[in-house]
């Protein structure tokens, strides 16, 4: 039995260093590329970080083997069949290897004018335009890699299968019960291996978020396994042409036209509602609260009486819509202004992620330091890679709180994180005369709601009664500090909650959620009743703070003159558009109108699919 351990074990070691090595020869290969930016130790760490994944991959390569070896148990290597079995798993190293060694040199080759790792993009292109931009040198270099690659890991290979797989000595004769015990050792070990592929215990499965640990990109990209994101983007993404409606040049037409109304007078046309430019900035993203659990009773008490009071003693957004129905999509949304998609999300595509703007960057460059706070797993669908991508140069979560206090499935409970930021915003804007930009994205409001409260009887309810009541405790703690002077805090969901459940993705009620602008930088309280999609969120707040925001081709400043005011949104499989003159809900799939209400709903439905199509030429182009 420790022979079939010690195969099982070598396997994945010998595939696990096949990455570490390919790992240096990327940073040799690249290194002009890469040493001006970071240091021995910078490069080391990258290493490490990456082991997460290059295990996940291997573990994968081990998979077959570990099957067969389960096999050989019951059908054992004699001398008879040892030469086909020796064979055998030596054609599948060859087949594995050569796949794994081709992607590893293309992802080499490449880097140096795609400045990313490989990813799913590579599939679009046919071999001969790939072969194209090629020399003869390089693709000399690139077979002379992969024969080295392949002959190396098959002579690794072959050893461990001779050494401790064939054949068994010819006096060992197991009972059935004996192999029933060595069976059920190696499915404990099959569970071992499982885990490892899939990135440990966490409620987040292996994703490239995992190896991302800088605010620097190229040691992220370095730790980043190239096998691991090549599958991950192609299992993870969808027909990017899905929603052509018009064609490129027309969709462009009708989105940009949809953004301005030369008709627009609005009261808040040029309003400045901050007393100072460079006001701290507190973004709370708020999981899952939407108007329909603010809005809501159980019994006679409030669920949120906390926001209910705040909304008075701040700028109150009466018409703000969630531009999707997940956290993911809802976090690009407001953070980089870009609007959910129905069929995928752009976070899970790390290397399209990676190229979007960000209110943090854009604030980086205003002389801002960016942190982000998060009491779960930051890995979670990739969020640490497009948080450090767009612009947060620190990024805290379960791993680094070290908290005491109740832990969900999700991480720690809303109170402790929300205190716990709280002490640290105060701490670092008193103490440093450099402006400051803070995010917390709660989860204790998220299914399935297990929370250490116990106010209302509905558990769902009560859910966001406990985070209502953190988040008053958290604006108390600010408002009693000198913080307060010049804070902005903006308080908004990711996205809303169906709730009650009568209310599906297709409704409008489903995505109208809170917003409220707060803190000693807002000059006065007021209601603003335009309506607005949180990819908004970044123009209107860079244009009260003169920073430019062009980038940002989404998202409009609600103030600024000839400005459209529209909520658009995006549901699996359809969208949505209100504005004060009706609504319009589309099904993509039926292409059927679900909703219609008011005049406008034909320039409702060409802008919808404009702004459908328009977001997916985005995504294919980054």
């Amino acid at each position: 039995m420790g022979r079939r351990i010690k195969f099982i074990v070598a396997i994945f070691l010998i595939a696990l260093l096949l990455s570490i090595i390919n790992r240096g020869v990327f940073v040799i290969f690249n290194y002009t590329l890469i040493a001006p930016e970071c240091s021995a130790w910078e490069l080391l760490q990258s290493f490490i970080h990456a082991l997460i994944l290059d295990a996940s991959i291997a573990g994968y390569i081990t998979a077959i083997p570990l099957i067969a070896t389960i096999i050989a148990i019951w059908l054992p290597v004699t001398q008879r069949n040892a030469k086909a079995w020796r064979w055998a798993l030596l054609g599948y190293f060859a087949t594995i290897t050569l796949a794994v060694a081709i992607i590893e040199t293309g992802d080499i080759g490449l880097y140096g004018a795609w400045q990313s790792r490989i990813d799913a993009q590579v599939l679009i292109y046919s071999p001969k335009e790939m072969m194209a931009s090629l020399t003869l040198g390089n693709i000399l270099g690139a077979v002379a890699y992969i024969g080295a690659t392949l002959a190396a890991a098959l002579y690794l290979f072959d050893i461990a299968i001779r050494r401790w797989l064939l054949p068994e000595p010819s006096c060992v004769r197991h009972t059935i019960l004996q192999r029933g015990i060595h069976t059920t050792l190696m499915i404990l070990l099959a569970g071992v291996i499982f885990l490892i592929m899939r990135g440990g215990i966490t409620t987040s499965t292996a994703n490239v978020s995992m190896v991302h640990f800088s605010h620097k990109a190229i040691l992220n990209k370095i730790a980043i396994n190239p096998v691991f994101s090549l599958i991950e983007s192609a299992t993870t993404g969808d027909d990017l042409n899905r929603f052509d409606y018009y064609g490129e040049e027309t969709a462009e037409r009708i989105f940009l036209h949809s953004l301005h109304n030369a008709d627009s007078k609005s009261d808040i046309c040029g309003a400045k509602w901050l007393n100072t430019e460079r006001p701290n900035i507190v973004i709370v993203v708020m999981e899952g609260m939407g108007c329909t659990i603010t809005e809501s009773y159980d019994g006679t008490e409030p669920v949120t009486p906390h926001l209910n009071a705040l909304r008075s003693k701040g700028i109150w957004f009466e018409n703000m819509y969630a531009s999707s129905f997940r956290t993911d999509r809802g976090n690009v949304a407001i953070l980089s202004g870009f609007p959910g998609q129905p069929t995928l999300s752009i976070m899970k595509l790390a290397n399209k992620a990676a190229k979007l703007p960000g209110i943090a960057s854009a604030l980086d460059a205003a002389g801002y330091t960016t942190r982000f706070f998060y009491g779960g797993d930051s890995n979670f669908t990739n969020t640490r890679a497009y948080l450090y991508s767009t612009g947060y140069k620190e990024v805290v979560d379960e791993k680094s709180m070290n908290l005491e206090g109740h832990y969900s499935k999700w991480g720690y409970a809303d109170n402790i994180v929300l205190d716990y930021a709280a002490e640290e915003i105060i701490r670092r804007i008193e103490s440093n005369d450099t402006p400051s930009f803070e995010t917390i994205l709660t989860l204790s409001s998220h299914e399935p709601y297990e929370v250490p409260y116990s106010r209302l009887e509905n558990k769902l309810l009560n859910s966001f009664a406990f985070t209502d009541e953190a988040i008053g405790n958290f604006i108390d703690r600010l408002r009693n500090s000198s913080a307060w002077e010049d804070m902005l805090i903006i308080l908004v969901p990711d996205h809303s909650t169906p709730y009650p459940a009568t209310i599906g993705n297709h409704t409008s009620e489903r995505h109208r959620i809170p917003m409220i602008w707060l803190g000693g930088a807002v000059k006065e309280p007021m209601v603003v009743e335009e309506y607005m999609s949180q990819t908004d969120i970044a123009a209107t707040l860079l244009g009260q703070m003169n920073v430019d925001h062009t980038e940002f081709k989404f998202s409009r400043d609600i103030c600024a003159a000839g400005c459209a005011h529209f909520a658009y949104w995006a549901y699996p499989v359809g969208f949505g558009i209100i504005d004060s003159r009706g609504k319009t809900i589309y099904d993509c799939n039926t292409d059927l109108i679900i909703t219609s209400e008011g005049d406008d709903t034909a320039r409702h439905v060409e802008e919808g699919k404009a702004w459908l199509e328009k977001t997916f030429i985005e995504i294919r182009n980054m």
